[in-house]
């Protein structure tokens, strides 16, 4: 076997060997927000802080970078001009602000409102990051998942 098949053979198997497989979904919990009539998942571990105008997900609590997210009632009167939809009858429209610097890298902070069916919630995101950087939307994934006026 000459040399550029036999690297090209190794380079095959050692492609093989670190392919991902299919992601194992994060294990999750129902909460409802009483003061908001809705519900929603979040990962297991989460710690949440249940107020007089929505709640307090901070994913992550014991680790250097927590990742909080929130979900009030009042949606703030400019909620930013970027929109996506994240489930058939949810979709959100915010703007992010990144600042440089921290001890644990760049921090990116996602604020908008939250569109449930007839029903808009102030939401914002926090994430930190050195590298790749932070990213905010992370949060998409879960607040796709909530429900107005769950039985």
């Amino acid at each position: 076997m000459n040399l550029p098949r036999a690297l090209a053979a190794t380079l095959a198997i050692a492609a093989a060997c670190t392919v991902p497989g299919p992601s194992r979904p994060t294990p999750s919990t129902t909460i409802t927000i009483p003061a908001l009539r809705c519900a929603l998942d979040v990962p297991v571990g989460t710690e949440v802080r249940l107020t007089d105008d929505g709640a307090t997900f901070t994913t992550r609590p014991l680790a250097r970078y927590s990742r909080p997210f929130s979900v009030r009632a009042d949606p703030p009167a400019d909620p930013g001009a970027q929109r996506r939809s994240l489930a058939s009858d949810v979709s959100v429209t915010y703007t992010v602000q990144t600042d440089s610097g921290g001890s644990g890298g760049d921090e990116a902070v996602l604020s908008g409102a939250l569109q449930v069916g007839a029903r808009t919630f102030a939401v914002s995101c926090h994430d930190q990051g050195e590298w790749p950087g932070p990213d905010p939307t992370w949060c998409f994934a879960w607040l796709a998942t909530i429900r107005a006026d769950p039985a």
